[in-house]
């Protein structure tokens, strides 16, 4: 059944593209599939309020915008110049020269000058490369997610994980006892 929903169908394509980003990557910051997305962008699914709220705040735009009301374009929170700026920081704080970090980052110095100086943009698949080398989190370099900084979720760490199930399973009790604790903090 086709859903005639072309104003969020628009906009959601708009936005990802403006992102720069694949169906795949879009959908993984809101916990959805590339399905998912395709499905949302082709209009055989609706796009339901919970999901609204999740691009909404994922990727800084106005619900009024996604929703069709408002015309003008999102102005997406994170600029070029910033990312430059966090790629600038990371380098610096490497202590490394431009050589190394780009031979760390499988890359070469060239490229690392470019990016900084913004004749090319810091594209996904090159944050996902320093990562990966450095531990420097890709979100934090792109979105500016502070939390992701210093220990991001790479798949380095998701594939230690798969091998260390004992590791897991500490996890899911830590998670366990704050979801104890924020429910009596709540009943409180």
């Amino acid at each position: 059944m086709q859903v005639k929903n072309t104003e969020n169908i628009c906009k959601i394509r708009q936005l990802r593209e403006k992102l720069g980003l694949r169906r795949t990557e879009f959908g993984a910051r809101i916990g959805c599939s590339y399905l998912q997305i395709e499905r949302i962008e082709d209009g055989i699914i609706a796009l339901n309020d919970e999901l609204s709220e999740k691009i909404c705040r994922e990727y800084g735009v106005a619900r009024e915008w996604l929703e069709g009301y408002l015309e003008e374009e999102p102005e997406l929170e994170e600029s070029d110049e910033k990312r430059r700026n966090r790629l600038r920081t990371a380098f610096e704080e490497s202590g490394l020269s431009q050589r190394e970090f780009a031979r760390q980052t499988n890359t070469t110095a060239s490229m690392l000058r470019d990016v900084i100086s913004g004749r090319k943009k810091l594209t996904i698949r090159y944050a996902g490369r320093i990562e990966e080398a450095m531990g420097i989190g890709a979100d934090w370099l792109l979105y500016g997610d502070e939390d992701a900084k210093d220990y991001p979720l790479s798949d380095t760490v998701i594939r230690y994980m798969k091998k260390h199930p004992e590791i897991r399973k500490d996890i899911y009790r830590k998670m366990e006892a704050d979801a104890t604790m924020s429910s009596k903090d709540e009943a409180t």
